[in-house]
């Protein structure tokens, strides 16, 4: 047997051992009429809170409601030492036998959760709880005429003084602020089902309503008997109010085996209706329409990108774990997770239901997931060719403007330079050559540049002597000293070559940049199918491919050849970039 199980039978006994005290209070009370029917009346009504309460402690164990619940059928059980016969046994049980119903109070408040979230409900309940142990304390402080309500009750064993008006007084000024407390509470449960959603007021509507008409006539009887009204009135409202008291765990008994005869009619539903190529607004409709959440989504697991999308493959967040509003439940198909569904929270307090609705769906669910998959593809390669096109475009512009300001300028200087030495040749011959040898390092200087920027488009190199002989030029330029580690044996095909050429210049590029490293090490080989480039060095890392447009280009390059990039570049531990292309 579990601790927890161990602990409601306790409970238990404890409940069935004070009915019985209380049925045999009242049984043996020498002023209570009809003892034997009184009796089981207190004792029917206080089994039937800890009973139903433990059942709900039992099976949600997480949730306090069913301690309220239970915590209610004690407190009205208190109510049975007003049957005592003696002084003090009766004192104190006209003192707190109006405790239950500050626990129902805030039973109510507190469902479905059990808790009360809001501050304010807190402070309230804490007046709530101060009426209802001082509200009954002035008959017993300031009258010595309990036999004219009571006949045969024992003498209050707390009399200061018998003083009617003190009574009076103390009495109204309690009821009246009952009646307020209660109006207050009407209205946050009134505004509660007002801002519901459809499955929040279908999970409150057994409790909830049950506690408004309890407080509805509660107020009622108070509001009489603060006016003096006829006790009729006060008498019908009374009664009244306690059989809305009595019926309230069965209404929530009812809700929970509601929720269960839903929950297996639900998924009969759906399973019927997936089945039904005929019907219409797809799945995320039909999950709604079971789980009774119009603002359901359903969002899909894409294991190679660790990420979460919608139905059209764009990227997607599930809720915070502390959103007071939304929750989500894993959908898993064959062992594996395939996609969420995103829901009320209040679907939470029936996780069975969810989690039969996801195990219905799972293979429909891992159907659409593959759609979206596909989707995101087709995204994100739009998205790679459009960032393609504008990286291409940019680029066009940068080779335009370095050759406007520089080799254009140098060939502008050199073309003035040799028509003025033109000029000079007859009138001024050593001008001429000293114009001709100056004009000879401007041409020097701009075919530099010219080589510079095409080395920048396509190194010659590697056309000319392969991936090796280029990547052993550029690794001679890099200031951080580079290692070779392992090159290919054949020359891969020229565009693998150009792509895995301009993942290394980049890398190392950020090798210098940032990195702060004191070597790298290059590897290309052949595996599987794919040519392997890695870049690994010995810097300070924390590199994050989403800050600059660098390695997002090169992703692209690697995309565009069916490739993957991807980096690994823990804070203080170097940075590798690894990128895998097709041969």
């Amino acid at each position: 047997m579990t601790g927890l199980r161990r602990a409601l039978l306790l409970v238990a006994v404890e409940g069935l051992v004070v009915g019985l005290v209380a049925l045999a209070l009242v049984a043996s009370s020498d002023h209570i009429d009809a003892r034997v029917a009184q009796g089981l009346i207190i004792v029917f009504i206080g089994w039937s809170f800890i009973g139903v309460g433990l059942y709900a402690w039992w099976r949600r164990p997480e949730n306090r409601f069913g301690v309220l619940m239970t915590a209610v059928g004690f407190a009205w059980f208190l109510q049975a030492l007003t049957a005592a016969d003696s002084s003090w046994l009766f004192t104190i049980g006209v003192l707190v036998s109006s405790l239950y119903a500050a626990v129902f109070v805030h039973m109510v408040l507190a469902f479905p959760s059990g808790r009360l979230e809001d501050g304010r409900l807190r402070v309230v309940m804490g007046f709530g709880y101060a009426i209802a142990l001082i509200g009954p304390a002035p008959i017993m402080l300031f009258s010595n005429r309990i036999d004219e309500d009571c006949e045969g009750c024992p003498a209050s064993a707390i009399l200061i003084t018998d003083n009617e008006t003190l009574e009076v007084v103390f009495n109204t000024i309690t009821s009246v602020l009952a009646v307020v407390l209660v109006g207050y509470v009407l209205y946050v449960l009134l505004q509660r089902w007002q801002r519901a959603t459809h499955p929040q007021r279908r999970a409150l509507a057994p409790v909830l309503w049950s506690g408004v008409v309890l407080l509805t006539l509660l107020a009622a009887s108070l509001t009489s008997e603060a006016v003096g009204g006829p006790d009729a009135v006060d008498g019908v409202s009374y009664a009244l109010a306690q059989l809305a008291f009595a019926i309230t765990p069965y209404t929530y008994l009812y809700g929970l085996i509601r929720s269960r005869v839903v929950r297996g009619g639900a998924v009969t539903e759906l399973l019927q209706r997936m089945s039904d190529t005929r019907t219409s607004g797809g799945l995320r409709a039909l999950l709604a329409s079971a789980l009774g959440d119009r603002s359901l989504r359903v969002l899909y697991w894409l294991d190679e990108k660790e990420a979460w999308v919608d139905a059209l493959g764009r990227p997607a967040t599930l809720p915070d774990p502390g959103d007071p509003a939304r929750s989500w439940t894993s959908v898993d198909h064959e062992g594996k997770r395939v996609g969420a569904i995103v829901h009320d929270r209040v679907l939470c307090d029936d996780p069975e239901l969810v989690a039969s609705v996801a195990t219905a769906a799972g293979l429909a669910i891992e159907n659409e997931r593959l759609e979206a998959q596909l989707r995101a593809r087709v995204e994100e390669l739009r998205s790679s060719r459009a960032r393609i096109v504008e990286a291409g475009t940019a680029e066009r512009r940068r080779l335009e403007r370095n050759l406007h300001d520089g080799a254009q300028q140098r060939l502008v200087a050199l073309s003035l330079s040799m028509r003025v030495a033109q000029n000079k040749l007859r009138t001024d011959p050593d001008m001429a050559e000293e114009l001709l040898s100056g004009a000879q390092e401007e041409l020097q200087l701009a075919l530099a540049e010219l080589r510079e920027l095409a080395r920048g488009i396509h190194p010659a190199i590697l056309s000319d002597r392969g991936l090796t002989a280029a990547l052993e030029a550029l690794a001679g330029r890099s200031p951080v000293p580079v290692e070779l580690a392992g090159m290919p044996e054949e020359r891969l095909p020229p565009a693998v070559e150009a792509a895995a050429y301009f993942v290394i210049a980049e890398a190392l590029t950020n090798v210098v940049k940032y990195a702060q490293a004191t070597q790298a090490r290059i590897t290309v080989a052949r595996a599987n199918g794919h040519a392997v480039v890695e870049v690994l060095d010995d810097g300070v890392g924390g590199a994050d491919p989403d800050r600059g447009s660098g390695l997002r280009g090169l992703a692209d390059r690697v995309a565009a050849l069916d490739g993957s990039l991807s980096l690994r570049s823990p804070q203080g531990a170097g940075t590798l970039l690894r990128a895998e292309i097709p041969v």
